[in-house]
């Protein structure tokens, strides 16, 4: 490009032969002026034009719910205006206290016969289950005689032995997956082991991946820091899995005009707490899930699951991401006058953790959540508070299988036994003007609420300052002033 335009330059004097004395000048001075820009411009270090970009501005976007959980310092905003604490196991309250040990206990649950050599039941499986199976059931045993028993029903152990094979099948996966050189993936832990027994352990309950759960609301204060509206402005969290009571089970709730569910949600009070336009109404309430049922219903969860990548320090990542979305059912749960925990269980490079929520408050103050790490047997836990099953061990994995098939019993048991007296009494509480229904769930925008509530502050404030400006009593005050002055 500069060539030709030099060419051009060049051919100008030329030109100037034909010209007047006063164009030889003007084409001698401009003729100058572009040599210099030519010269100029060739002697740069590049000749091409400089773009100048503009630095982009920082994202004012929320983190997404594993984002802050991968925060130690984002967590702890969130938890600390969420209410949220952690806790010692021996702090859940005595109500539900034999709940949770009969959940955990999984003693006694498999039968001895099974590893006795001079049994009839183990000749019968000697000569039809592979060697391996065997092996692996007599080293559970090995290491764990407690979890057998010779008190096991024989139809209930029939039952058992057709899935402990795929308990089996799920360890020996894990045993090449470790021998391997390969790299292996969180998908690769929960398509190759983790989901291959824990998915049939749940014969009652229903067995959910990836829904999309909506967060609590937390209580509305004008102090907050931008950081801390950006984080709490986050609505929903994603976990790997959750264990669903079955609606059909809950469904006398609200079948019907005279149900628990109509006589809250047409309470007055509770109509005027949220909106349909804004998802904020008692239908909306009703599920911690984002998304509304097809049918007004009840819908309660009453375990989460997070799975992570195999490396260490993400355990911690993945409890206070699990927290997240049990604080979410223990704050539906007791928004409903439901009295009963959360489980949550951390699955991790091949190990297991297991953690106990539930949430505490009274009246119209704002609840807390209290989340206790299971610390096993006395001597079982490790880091301090978290008992660690690992998953390449016999006995572990199957007292796993054995503890996700409590999860479920419970959940189809006492779980939805709590679900109906609660929200029945709530109902009939409400219904008296005994009780005040206190929604739950993260709706709008929190900058949004905050601006609009200290705006309305601001207007009362002004009203009550104008109306004692403008009543007659400060006016007759102002004459006299003005008179004794």
């Amino acid at each position: 490009m500069f060539e030709f335009s030099l060419y051009r330059v060049l051919a100008v004097p030329v030109q100037c032969l034909f010209l007047s004395h006063y164009d030889h000048w003007t084409i001698f001075t401009n003729t100058s002026r572009i040599l210099q820009f030519i010269a100029a411009r060739m002697s740069s270090p590049s000749s091409s034009a400089k773009v100048v970009r503009k630095s982009r501005a920082p994202s004012r976007r929320s983190p997404s719910a594993s984002e802050i959980a991968r925060n130690v310092g984002n967590f702890e905003v969130w938890s600390t205006h969420q209410c949220c604490e952690q806790v010692a196991y021996s702090d859940i309250p005595q109500d539900f206290k034999d709940d949770v040990t009969e959940v955990y206990d999984v003693t006694g649950r498999l039968p001895t016969a099974w590893v006795d050599k001079n049994s009839p039941t183990y000749r019968a499986l000697s000569r039809i289950a592979p060697k391996a199976l065997l092996a692996f059931i007599c080293d559970a045993y090995d290491a764990c005689p407690n979890l057998f028993s010779d008190a096991v029903d024989p139809e209930q152990g029939i039952t058992m032995f057709t899935e402990i094979p795929v308990v089996f099948s799920a360890w020996e996966r894990l045993q090449r997956m470790r021998k391997s050189r390969e790299k292996w993936s969180e998908a690769d832990y929960v398509a190759n082991v983790y989901n291959v027994f824990r998915s049939p352990a749940l014969h009652g309950s229903m067995y959910r991946v990836h829904p999309t759960i909506s967060l609590p609301q937390p209580p509305l204060r004008t102090d907050l820091s931008s950081g801390a509206k950006r984080i709490l402005n986050t609505k929903t969290v994603i976990p790997d899995s959750a264990i669903f009571l079955p609606t059909d089970s809950v469904r006398q709730l609200s079948e019907t005009s005279k149900s628990p569910y109509r006589t809250i949600k047409h309470n007055p009070s509770v109509m005027k707490t949220g909106s349909p336009s804004r998802a904020s109404s008692f239908r909306y309430q009703t599920t911690p899930c984002t998304q509304i049922p097809d049918q007004p219903v009840f819908e309660f969860i009453s375990s989460f699951w997070e799975d992570k990548k195999p490396v260490h320090n993400l355990l911690e990542d993945a409890y206070r991401q699990n927290r997240m979305a049990t604080a979410s059912a223990a704050r539906h749960l007791h928004s409903l006058g439901v009295n009963a925990p959360v489980l949550g269980l951390v699955w991790a490079s091949g190990g297991v953790r297991s953690h106990v929520d539930w949430c505490s408050g009274k009246g119209s103050e704002h609840p807390t959540v209290y989340s206790a790490p299971y610390p096993g047997e006395p001597g079982q836990q490790q880091n301090g508070y978290f008992r660690e099953w690992r998953l390449d061990r016999p006995c572990d994995i199957l007292q796993v299988y054995l503890l996700i098939r409590n999860i479920d019993n419970w959940t189809v048991g006492k779980f939805r036994s709590r679900v109906l007296s609660g929200v029945k009494n709530l109902a009939e509480d409400v219904k008296r003007g005994e009780r005040e229904y206190l929604p739950w769930k993260r709706t709008g925008d929190l900058k949004s609420t905050l601006a609009s509530r200290r705006q309305r502050e601001n207007i009362s404030v002004s009203t009550e300052v104008f109306s004692s400006i403008s009543s007659p009593e400060a006016a007759k005050g102002k004459g006299k002033g003005r008179s004794k002055s």
